[in-house]
């Protein structure tokens, strides 16, 4: 807490001696010559203890420190007296106007000793209050807690059973009921010998579709969805919604590992083959399902329902809409995955995440003439971790939007420290996901990025760098947010420009500067006719929209001269440099490095 210290006295030599003798012990001292003034610093400044000369004319100090009281009672206050004023002093001092006083001339190292009593004084007073404060606080949140508690005991035992056992959605029973019905069905199962079979159902890209249609939609999907996994079983069978997007299904008597895998595929043509109306929409939903065996998948119902989301995340990866027996390889692969996750949640807050940055080299003259930001990610426990790895489950698990956030941020960071260094000409291309585009008011939180590390769009430093599949979502909202973004000077280009399903017609309504040729065209380049054929095609079409063309993964000498030859603008790969940290990015950018370009045929 920062000491503040009001001298208040008419005479500018007494405010100076008490500020030169108070000055060494660290306080932040403010001064005023009148009552008035000083008032008008109590208003604006959070001050500790005051110094008050008593005769001043307009206001006493017993008259202003008497107000003081009134208005910030928290404060110390200390008049300055002569004797001849000791009787209206000691009047103030016995009604708490006032601390204590000192007589004049005074003795420094008295003065000094006193007033730091005053602050310490000062501060023991408001941890005292701010103490109070918090077991007031308290207090009020046990009561309240308390209040909440009576009313839930006051429910009807029915109420309180049925909401605890019960997914208030979709009306089927919840995780725990769930649970409780396996642990049943075990035990008899294990008395009768019997096989029991658990299904983990899960929907695919349920994600997708709250963010395309809304919760409220998602809502609807999943009731239509819980009702027809109970059309599809019997009555001594349990459905019962376990998690968000998550139902688990529970078969009694089964007979044959084939019967849980029938019943598994009936469930998903159930919802493949007969689309869902909701309102005025259409929706066609599929699921996956991960199905285990009671006794052969495990012993109890916690194995059981691990092994069952095993093979449910088996056969997601396996493209979705089908259904896998669990196998004993899927629990390493599941616990690996989670760790991979766990760590990514963290590598944020840890500082895990840096940049490496790889040039972009102009055909005409060899130079430098822009980069791409690329994501690592040095993870603490396991090292260099490829972006092959880590990069789609950032998507799957929403933390795509945290990061993406922080890799432009970063590219701003740099490209201004890089322009405050003098270095200029080029551009900083910044890749961006789907999930980071549809944020509301994107185009305004880019551009509010950017002024806040000082760069001018109107440079072209930042480039972003979209996907086909990010324009062609939404191609009317797409569009209107690239025009926001284009109009202050923010270029675009699309990257791995040709496998995807971008429409030639939209195409040329986007605002786009550049196209970007995916790396798998340009490896086979000099010897599959087919690769050359599309490059070639890639290229005219980029000139003839307007667009500079840039090929990526370049990394021979032969690649280089024959995408000379085709007339390509740019490229991007190995054979100039690999990608680089950001002070080894500097060194080239100031080196003047350029590519070595073959003579043109």
């Amino acid at each position: 807490m920062e000491r503040t210290l009001l001298l208040v006295d008419d005479e500018a030599d007494i405010i100076s001696a008490l500020a030169r003798v108070l000055r060494k012990d660290g306080y932040r001292i403010l001064s005023a010559s009148s009552g008035k003034e000083g008032l008008a610093l109590l208003a604006q400044h959070d001050v500790g203890v005051i110094i008050s000369d008593q005769r001043m004319p307009g206001m006493s100090g017993v008259e202003f420190l008497t107000q003081v009281k009134e208005l910030y009672p928290h404060t110390i206050r200390i008049v300055l007296s002569g004797y001849a004023d000791l009787d209206s002093v000691m009047d103030a001092i016995n009604r708490g106007a006032i601390y204590k006083f000192f007589a004049k001339p005074w003795d420094n190292e008295t003065l000094r000793a006193e007033v730091l009593e005053a602050f310490r004084h000062h501060e023991l007073a408001w941890e005292k209050a701010h103490l109070v404060q918090e077991i007031q606080a308290a207090n009020d949140l046990l009561a309240q807690v308390n209040l909440e508690l009576a009313e839930v005991v006051a429910h009807k035992d029915s109420q309180i059973e049925h909401i605890a056992h019960y997914d208030a959605l979709t009306g089927l029973p919840n995780r725990l009921l769930f649970i409780d019905r396996l642990d049943q069905e075990l035990a008899r199962a294990h008395r009768e010998d019997r096989m029991v079979a658990v299904l983990a159902v899960g929907l695919d890209r349920f994600k997708q579709i709250n963010d395309s249609f809304g919760h409220p939609m998602g809502d609807q999907l999943l009731q239509v969805v819980a009702g027809r996994l109970v059309g599809k079983v019997r009555a001594c069978d349990t459905v019962a919604r376990i998690a968000g997007d998550e139902f688990g299904v529970v078969l009694t008597g089964v007979k044959a590992a084939h019967d849980a895998g029938d019943v598994a595929q009936k469930i998903i043509d159930s919802i493949a083959q007969n689309p869902i109306s909701i309102g005025d929409s259409e929706i066609f939903v599929t699921l996956s399902i991960g199905v285990c065996l009671y006794p052969l998948d495990g012993p109890n119902t916690a194995t059981l329902l691990r092994n069952a989301d095993a093979a449910l995340h088996h056969a997601k990866t396996e493209g979705r809409n089908n259904f896998q027996y669990y196998a004993a390889h899927m629990n390493a692969s599941a616990w690996q995955r989670l760790q991979l996750e766990t760590g990514l949640r963290r590598a944020l807050e840890r500082e895990e995440f840096v940049l490496h940055y790889q040039p972009q080299v102009d055909l005409e003259n060899g130079k430098i003439i822009g980069m791409e930001a690329l994501l690592r990610w040095q993870s603490a426990e396991r090292g260099l971790i490829s972006p092959g790895e880590f990069i789609p489950l950032l998507e799957e698990t929403g933390l795509i939007v945290p990061v993406g956030d922080w890799v432009l941020r970063t590219a701003c960071q740099q490209a201004r420290a890089w322009q405050a260094a003098g270095l200029s000409g080029f551009h900083v291309a910044v890749n961006l996901s789907t999930l980071q585009f549809r944020q509301p008011d994107f185009a305004g939180m880019v551009i509010a990025i950017l002024k806040e590390y000082g760069l001018d769009p109107a440079l072209r430093m930042i480039e972003l760098e979209l996907t086909e599949s990010l324009l062609m979502h939404n191609v009317a909202g797409t569009i209107d947010t690239l025009n926001k973004l284009h109009a202050t000077g923010i270029e675009f280009s699309i990257d791995d420009f040709g496998t995807g399903y971008s429409s030639l017609s939209y195409l040329k309504r986007f605002p786009i500067s550049s196209l970007k040729i995916d790396q798998s065209f340009v490896r086979d380049l000099s010897s599959d006719s087919s690769d050359a054929a599309i490059v070639t095609a890639i290229i005219a079409l980029g000139h003839s929209l307007g667009m500079n063309v840039i090929a990526e993964g370049v990394e021979t000498a032969t690649q280089l001269a024959r995408l000379r030859e085709m007339g390509c603008d740019e490229i991007q790969g190995y054979l100039f440099s690999r990608p680089v940290s950001a002070v080894e990015m500097t060194h080239l950018l100031q080196s003047g490095k350029t590519l070595n370009l073959p003579p043109e045929v």
